[in-house]
């Protein structure tokens, strides 16, 4: 069965599974009073209908945040996570979660430079948002992180329904490879 599915689904399948196996390994105790929520990375497949390669989401480990704990904490505590596995520790803040006009749960989040950032490698190398953002590859990464650790699409506990990303305090626009721009939703 294996031989028939493409890698992408192979490697999603596999993903899974691992995730199932950490999951199992632990106590129904601990299950009952902690969220479990996703890292992601990437990992980089070649795709046999287009002859190149792409990067899928993967998850790399989870974290567990106390059940009690609001949805602004898990969020916050979650991007902390983000920013110091992927990030360097660059500032990935909440601005605020509104609810829509349609009843949706919407976070605004503000990836923010280190004091004394200036230009691009006035601080060093990636230690700031820009050398994250460069490249096809490199832009890419970066969004998929970001978009799939921030919406937790295979959690089912109380979580966000959008997310919208800022840059330095104003919204994304469109830059070379990176897309988190505009209105990003769960489903």
């Amino acid at each position: 069965m294996l031989k028939k599915m493409n890698i992408t689904k192979q490697l999603t399948i596999l993903s899974i599974l691992v995730l199932m196996l950490v999951s199992g390994c632990k106590s129904n105790t601990a299950s009952k009073e902690f969220d479990e929520l996703a890292l992601f990375t990437t990992i980089e497949v070649f795709d046999s209908t287009t002859l190149s390669y792409k990067l899928i989401p993967s998850v790399e480990r989870l974290i567990s945040i106390p059940k009690n704990e609001s949805i602004e904490k898990k969020i916050s505590t979650l991007l902390d996570s983000v920013s110091n596995n992927n990030f360097h520790n660059l500032k990935i803040e909440v601005i605020s979660i509104n609810k829509t006009a349609e009843g949706k749960k919407s976070l605004l989040v503000n990836l923010k430079e280190n004091p004394g950032f200036i230009i691009p490698d006035s601080l060093g190398n990636y230690r700031n948002w820009y050398d994250f953002f460069q490249g096809s590859m490199g832009g890419e990464q970066t969004t998929i992180i970001l978009i799939e650790s921030v919406l937790q699409r295979e959690f089912a506990g109380d979580w966000i329904d959008e997310v919208e990303f800022y840059y330095q305090n104003e919204k994304m626009g469109e830059w070379d490879h990176v897309f988190l721009s505009g209105i990003i939703n769960r489903n």
